[in-house]
């Protein structure tokens, strides 16, 4: 008696661990429409951008409990349609509620200052070249969910 015990409380403590990880969510930027192209002749000033404000990363996650839900940050960068760089940062935590992302909790400022190239006056500019961005959200941890990835445009 008390192994069914045991057990049935055991699998009611694991689905409500489960069905507290349940979450919806979206992600976007500011300041930059969906699938839109954004024109910059060097990483760093884009980068600054993100820093003062001009644009901004925003993240609305709605759960069903205040516990933490865990992320893999996933940037893609990819030029004429072939991936560059790929990358993820593993377990970002979230907590519910819009909150604003770091542009570093992304790689595209890197991977963007990689195929950049030195000028006469000492400044890294991007090429010719038109970058394609795909910033995700990808849950962990046993998270239930999915955020719908972002996707713009860098040229010069």
């Amino acid at each position: 008696m008390k192994t069914i015990i045991l057990t049935v409380f055991t699998i009611l403590f694991a689905v409500s661990l489960v069905s507290a990880q349940e979450f919806r969510g979206k992600l976007n930027i500011k300041g930059v429409s969906q699938s839109s192209s954004i024109k910059y002749s060097e990483p760093v000033k884009l980068f600054k951008d993100f820093k003062d404000n001009k644009y901004q990363i925003v993240f609305t996650l709605d759960a069903k409990s205040d516990q933490i839900v865990l992320f893999d940050m996933v940037t893609t960068v990819s030029v004429n349609g072939k991936v560059i760089s790929k990358s993820s940062r593993e377990n970002w935590p979230w907590l519910p509620g819009d909150m604003y992302v770091p542009a570093e909790a992304f790689d595209f400022i890197p991977a963007l200052q990689s195929q950049s190239k030195l000028n006469r006056d000492g400044r890294y500019e991007f090429p010719g070249d038109m970058f394609d961005i795909t910033l995700e959200m990808v849950p962990s941890g046993g998270a239930a969910g999915r955020i719908e990835p972002i996707r713009f445009s860098v040229s010069r």
